[in-house]
């Protein structure tokens, strides 16, 4: 008896394991996909001689997309086999990368990205729903490892990925290329995801309504910081860029460090800063200081147009959202909340918050110039930073 229960418990612990190896493949080669595509995209608009609000709406059609996506999408899967709708739309997305850069004008390009973000959305929640599903059984040590792998393809791996297609084979090859990853995404999927509907249970007795779920001051604090990240961010993956090229001449290789910089120091923050920030005595200090990162981020991006004032911009960003991120999710994770309504909404409102980041920046670039957009973006931070922090200091001082 024992060493059946023995050969039992080797060859669930030996399924666990080939789940996570097959589960972590297939979240850096997605989010390699992802950023390797903004990189394009950002790439096609210039191509196509379009303006700085023409970028934005290229840029935040998917956002737009994965934000009205995001609800069906989970009532989708709640009924149906994922494997069956996460290959479905990855085939679909690797026809539409394959016709993308043929297509005659922009407003073509952002219809497509629109449907790209479609097909996206399902496949945010099919992966992170199984993940959520399986992390009891790998640990919380574990809770990290799902963002963090995505972001390191999306923010790192992506972009050099994209950069390096570019350079040796041309921006129509580099979507070649892309359709072929999402085609290879379909197939993964199919290996790793469940044939099961994926569902979540809810707290009994959580509050779940928004207008309960903001009476709790943890659930304020993060939606705020949230946001205003989302928003931040999204501003600064779209048009550093074009700082980069058209404010320091540098050439567009060189300008997607930026780009990979900011994400490598998102996730080294991710992956490997979780416990020394919140286990840390004080927590509290070091997330109003990863806002004041952020705060400083802009400003140099804003006011000091120098090839080092602009790396260590991207580094102090990427840090801060780093931060940002990991105490937020560990406050909604302790907090007597419906989790899976406020991952929800968190969802939903970082993609609104990104979508409306990036068509404000280009809707005042156009007038205002880029490096002043940075500037003012100073703003709401500063303001979240005196509501938020500034009692906290009074406080504790």
């Amino acid at each position: 008896m024992a060493a059946e229960l023995a050969t039992g418990a080797a060859a669930d612990g030996g399924e666990l394991r080939r789940f996570l190896i097959g589960f972590v493949g297939l979240t850096l080669l997605s989010g390699l996909t992802i950023g390797m595509n903004k990189v394009l995209g950002t790439l096609l608009g210039l191509h196509l001689h379009v303006s700085n609000l023409e970028l934005a709406v290229i840029s935040s059609a998917e956002s737009v997309a994965m934000a009205l996506g995001t609800l069906p999408a989970g009532r989708l899967l709640a009924q149906g086999d994922p494997r069956r709708w996460y290959g479905g739309v990855s085939l679909a997305l690797a026809g539409l990368f394959c016709a993308l850069p043929w297509l005659p004008g922009w407003h073509w390009v952002a219809l497509a990205m629109f449907v790209v973000g479609l097909c996206i959305s399902v496949r945010i929640v099919a992966m992170s729903t199984v993940f959520l599903i399986r992390l009891p059984e790998l640990g919380q040590a574990r809770a990290g490892w799902y963002r963090g792998t995505l972001m390191l393809g999306i923010q790192f791996a992506g972009p050099l990925t994209g950069n390096y297609l570019i350079a040796h084979l041309g921006l129509h090859a580099g979507f070649l290329v892309s359709g072929a990853a999402f085609a290879a995404l379909a197939l993964l999927g199919w290996q790793v995801l469940p044939a099961q509907p994926v569902r979540r249970e809810s707290q009994p007795g959580a509050p779940a309504a928004l207008r309960s779920l903001l009476r709790l001051p943890e659930v304020r604090l993060t939606y705020a910081f949230e946001i205003l990240a989302s928003f931040t961010a999204s501003s600064v993956g779209v048009f550093s860029l074009l700082l980069a090229i058209r404010e320091l001449h540098w050439p567009r290789q060189h300008a997607v460090w930026l780009m990979a910089a900011q994400g490598l120091a998102y996730v080294g923050v991710l992956l490997f800063l979780g416990r020394a920030v919140l286990g840390s005595p004080a927590r509290a200090r070091i997330y109003a200081a990863a806002h004041g990162a952020i705060m400083l981020a802009l400003l140099l991006f804003g006011a000091w147009p120098h090839s080092l004032a602009y790396l260590a911009a991207a580094l102090l960003l990427g840090a801060g959202l780093g931060v940002n991120n990991l105490v937020n999710t560990d406050r909604i994770a302790r907090a007597p909340v419906d989790k899976a309504r406020v991952s929800a909404h968190l969802t939903l409102f970082g993609m609104a918050g990104g979508s409306a980041g990036a068509l404000l920046a280009g809707r005042l670039a156009d007038g205002i110039g880029l490096r002043t957009v940075f500037l003012l973006w100073l703003l709401p931070w500063a303001a979240a930073w005196l509501v938020f922090h500034l009692p906290t200091t009074r406080k504790t001082s």
